[in-house]
């Protein structure tokens, strides 16, 4: 197998709770970045789990949140790390993530309100939430 080639930088730590580090931090001036966060402690999944402490940082374009880096600690967060590394790659803003289905319950949907931020923050529109259930054979 031939490795392919990362283009955004990612590094996960394996710990409890785990923690991810994905793409540009923001330098010190952050006029032209946003930040979204999230919290797990009223997290539905992860409150059922008992393992609702962590935060989630995310990073964006301030023109058109365009997502630009990331900084996540809390549980399940290895598992939506490469996710956010895909996004990030392929030039996704806040709300196209947000227009994405987030499945209930789940700990990625705790991801949201950190999307939901940035969106307010670039006015931009905050798509509606998807999941609305799914019909068997519809």
């Amino acid at each position: 197998m031939t490795p392919g080639k990362r283009m955004v930088p990612l590094a996960i730590m394996f710990t409890d709770p785990s923690v991810a580090v994905i793409g540009k931090m923001p330098e010190t001036d952050t006029s032209d970045t946003v930040v979204g966060e999230a919290s797990y402690e009223d997290q539905g999944r992860a409150k059922v789990m008992a393992r609702n402490a962590g935060l989630v940082r995310f990073y964006a374009d301030a023109t058109d949140g365009r997502l630009t880096g990331a900084t996540m600690a809390g549980p399940g967060v290895e598992h939506s790390a490469h996710l956010i590394a895909w996004a990030i790659q392929t030039g996704q803003t806040a709300a196209q993530l947000l227009d994405m289905p987030f499945y209930h319950p789940t700990l990625e949907e705790g991801l949201k309100p950190a999307l939901q931020a940035i969106c307010k923050a670039v006015h931009a529109p905050v798509p509606k939430d998807r999941d609305d259930g799914f019909t068997a054979g519809a």
